[in-house]
């Protein structure tokens, strides 16, 4: 259980806390397999987490979200270890009839109409381990659905959150170990260099307020189709961290 938002004194408008609660089962766990199964529910979602003293900001629903995902290795794999690993989610939305500024309800408009909208996202990718080098080479793929909503707005890319997509991403890696001796007992440090491609398919990526639309079909006019945000088709990133675990 969590408090993903505290509207503070309601003073203004009224406007609810949005609580979060799950549950995660592990049913099986290995060092080569690994199966793990979830569910959550954010309830009373606020349209905006910055607008807090706004006028028009409002509880807009709940959501539920119901995830998978099994992970396995195999060893021994020519030089180096294989891992891969295959997820999978589903998020199901619970509007109210609010609507922020008029025009934007819990995945939904004006123009589409209120109802309850299910997406979902696949998530897949594997890592190559090079024991002699420490050096691990991975490539990522994931798919969200037109209505698929994650709900995860503290994402550090400035576009969306990576897994938050309604379309494509593509992701390949390399991580380098540093080969030294840690000063603390479980302790390492690494390079990380990698390459995403992003390529949308449907507005509103990360975002719960509105309609999706698909990118290409954007050529009507009207408030049927206004946009929160300006659609973006494609992005790339390139990145290097450096981190440190002890």
């Amino acid at each position: 259980y969590g408090k993903g938002f505290d509207s503070g004194l309601r003073a203004n408008n009224g406007l609810k806390d949005t609580d979060m609660l799950g549950i995660n089962i592990v049913p099986y766990d290995t060092n080569n397999l690994h199966f793990e199964l979830q569910w959550n529910r954010a309830f009373n979602i606020m349209a905006s987490a910055t607008d807090v003293r706004g006028s028009a900001n409002t509880n807009v629903g709940d959501v539920d979200q119901y995830g998978a995902v099994v992970m396995g290795k195999i060893d021994s794999v020519g030089p180096g270890d294989l891992n891969l690993f295959l997820a999978g989610a589903m998020s199901k939305t619970k509007p109210n009839t609010n609507k922020y500024n008029s025009t934007w309800g819990l995945l939904w408009d004006d123009y589409e109409g209120k109802k309850g909208r299910t997406g979902n996202v696949i998530y897949l990718g594997g890592r190559y381990d090079i024991k002699s080098t420490l050096t691990k080479i991975g490539v990522e793929y994931n798919h969200g659905s037109k209505n698929w909503l994650a709900f995860a707005p503290a994402s550090d890319d400035m576009w969306t959150t990576k897994l938050g997509t309604r379309g494509d991403v593509y992701e390949v890696y390399i991580i380098q170990e540093l080969n030294k001796k840690p000063i603390s007992k479980r302790g390492k440090a690494f390079f990380r260099l990698g390459y995403q491609l992003y390529d949308f398919t449907y507005t509103g990526s990360q975002n719960w307020l509105g309609a999706p639309y698909r990118i290409n079909d954007l050529t009507r006019t009207g408030p049927g189709t206004m946009q929160m945000f300006q659609p973006v088709k494609t992005a790339k990133d390139i990145y290097l961290t450096f981190d440190v675990l002890f």
